[in-house]
């Protein structure tokens, strides 16, 4: 058996067209086996680590970037949600105490009135009225007055005449009657001005007769007001309600997901409030109907902008293991969809990706690869991102 070699067809020389189409082909081959992807906006594609962006020296000068040092803590907050205030009097607990302010005479308010929400002392001016009942009961309580003077010197003139044996026993008896019977006008006077508020009978009678100041019976906030300056009011009538704060809570309804877990440290923030309000107690019961339970906190002084009743919206916050890198919201940018910010490091610029953990007080709370002498970029980060994504260099 004889075997025949395999011959190898020859290749033949293409066209003048093909041939072009064919060497730009393996051309394109070639390119594309040379190319590498690109890496991320400023990052290395071996290291992974964010890269400074390169900022043409002709540019620096104009660049117009504002930077402020980082800030690390571990307090979070977690939600924002409706607070309700509610107010306890001493040895009270969680129950409102008030006192309701009615007019002991009629009159007319007069004068300026306290606000919805202002605290009072106990004993301060809250309402004057200008009363002419007043004026005539004053006027009364004089006449009543000076006719028990002149009965009690009566008596006692009669007194020493019958002890000297100069009247009949008579006359004395008579003479102690008008005596007591003035005694008990002046009695009945007195007891009207005392129910209108006037401790002090006589006083007042040339000036302000007619003028009566009503105090607070109690300290605490106003929760409710019923007249106005110029309103005529009868006696018994309604005018404020005051409400004790010598205690405050602050109850907030939140879903049991963001509900502090127990031995966490948590509280309640109020934009206006001095201080925030430590979470002491925990409703585990879930309300049927708003499948929220409540958190029920208590600021050490109670918060003078809040009054008993009212409704606002408060901040919880809790405090974490973990260590967080506070930022101004502003200070966050997109880049290939997802959250970043620039720091400044040195004289250089980088983008630092992040992740949020939560938003308050105008700050975003984040994580990411930072260093300690990392400083945010709070103002020039579009120009910093057109750089970084390459354009503006020109």
């Amino acid at each position: 058996m004889t075997t025949r070699p395999i011959r190898t067809p020859a290749l033949l020389p293409l066209p003048t067209s093909r041939r072009h189409s064919r060497m730009l082909a393996l051309a394109g081959l070639s390119l594309l086996a040379g190319m590498t992807l690109l890496p991320n906006v400023g990052f290395s594609a071996e290291s992974g680590q964010p890269q400074p962006i390169a900022i043409p020296e002709a540019m620096r000068p104009n660049m117009d970037i504002t930077s402020e040092p980082l800030h690390f803590g571990k307090s979070l907050p977690v939600t924002q949600g409706i607070v309700h205030i509610a107010a306890s009097s001493s040895g009270q607990s969680q129950e409102m105490a008030s006192a309701a302010v009615s007019a002991p005479i009629a009159g007319k308010v007069v004068g300026d009135l306290p606000q919805l929400g202002q605290s009072v002392k106990a004993g301060e001016a809250l309402v004057t009225l200008i009363s002419p009942q007043l004026a005539q009961d004053q006027a009364q309580w004089s006449m009543a007055n000076a006719q028990a003077a002149v009965a009690r010197q009566s008596l006692n003139r009669d007194q020493a005449l019958y002890k000297n044996g100069l009247i009949a026993k008579k006359r004395l008896d008579a003479t102690r009657a008008e005596a007591e019977t003035a005694a008990a006008e002046l009695a009945g006077a007195t007891a009207r001005l005392r129910l209108a508020g006037v401790t002090h009978p006589g006083q007042n009678l040339k000036s302000d007769a007619a003028k009566l100041v009503v105090t607070a019976p109690i300290g605490g906030v106003v929760t409710q007001r019923s007249v106005i300056p110029g309103t005529r009011v009868t006696t018994g009538q309604p005018l404020l309600e005051i409400t004790a704060t010598n205690q405050q809570w602050w109850l907030m309804p939140v879903p049991p997901a963001l509900a502090p877990t127990p031995g966490t440290q948590a509280s309640l923030k109020i934009d206006g409030c001095p201080e925030a309000a430590p979470v002491r107690l925990i409703d585990l019961t879930v309300d049927p109907h708003s499948q929220m339970i409540t958190l029920r906190a208590q600021p050490k002084t109670a918060c003078p902008a809040l009054r008993p009743g009212q409704i606002g919206t408060a901040t919880l916050w809790i405090t974490s293991a973990q260590s967080y890198a506070s930022v101004p919201i502003t200070a966050l940018t997109e880049l290939d969809d997802s959250t970043h910010v620039f720091v400044q490091r040195g004289d250089q610029y980088l983008p630092i990706p992040v992740s949020l953990h939560g938003e308050g007080d105008g700050q975003a709370f984040v994580t990411g690869p930072f260093q300690a002498e990392d400083r945010v970029v709070t103002q020039g980060m579009s120009r910093l991102k057109a750089l970084g994504e390459g354009m503006g260099a020109q």
